[in-house]
């Protein structure tokens, strides 16, 4: 269901860009996000428990592109990779995002994306999914590009079922939330 939403989404957007060139956007952005609460929920002899492991720092990039739709809408397809230093995670990223523009697509705007996560070391996690709300500013202007700043709260969840333990060595992995808050410094152009 969630790659036919993804398909469908990508192919309307593709083809709306052959109607009107002068709405389409690209952004990018370099995240630092650090969790407010980890959540990490196993098994131990059949026994279901959850534990709050510490948090680090973790590092996002990704690229946007987005097609305005109406004078203070966007909607967008994104791409991306982030380090989660607290799991020692690696992941890739394909999701969407909507953006509302108070003034205009040059000022301040009000966002929410979603992501799957996805990685190649099932070691690690089986698949996750990202939810991300948050404000940005333009903090310079120019012809060719905005550089704006990016304050988000953002949750992170993984589903760790068949994957090796993270804490202990011996529970069996269920699944782990990363609660996080975080900044990102972006340029639209």
């Amino acid at each position: 269901m969630t790659n036919n939403f993804f398909l469908i989404l990508a192919f309307s957007l593709f083809f709306i860009n052959g109607y009107s060139q002068d709405k389409w956007f690209s952004t990018i952005e370099l995240d630092f996000v650090v969790p407010s609460k980890i959540e990490y929920n196993y098994s131990f002899n059949n026994a279901g428990t959850e534990i709050n492991l510490a948090s680090k720092t973790s590092f996002a990039l990704y690229y946007a592109l987005n097609y305005q739709l109406f004078n203070k809408f966007s909607l967008g397809l994104l791409t991306g990779v982030q380090q989660q230093s607290g799991a020692k995670f690696f992941m890739y990223k394909f999701g969407s995002n909507i953006k509302y523009y108070f003034v205009d697509s040059d000022n301040v705007y009000t966002y929410l994306q979603y992501a799957h996560n996805f990685t190649v070391d099932k070691d690690k996690f089986n698949f996750g999914d990202n939810v991300r709300i948050g404000i940005g500013f333009p903090v310079m202007k120019r012809d060719a590009f905005n550089l704006n700043l990016n304050i988000f709260y953002d949750i992170n969840g993984f589903d760790l079922s068949g994957s090796k333990p993270l804490v202990f060595g011996n529970e069996t992995p269920e699944s782990i939330y990363f609660r996080s808050f975080g900044i990102s410094l972006g340029a639209k152009f």
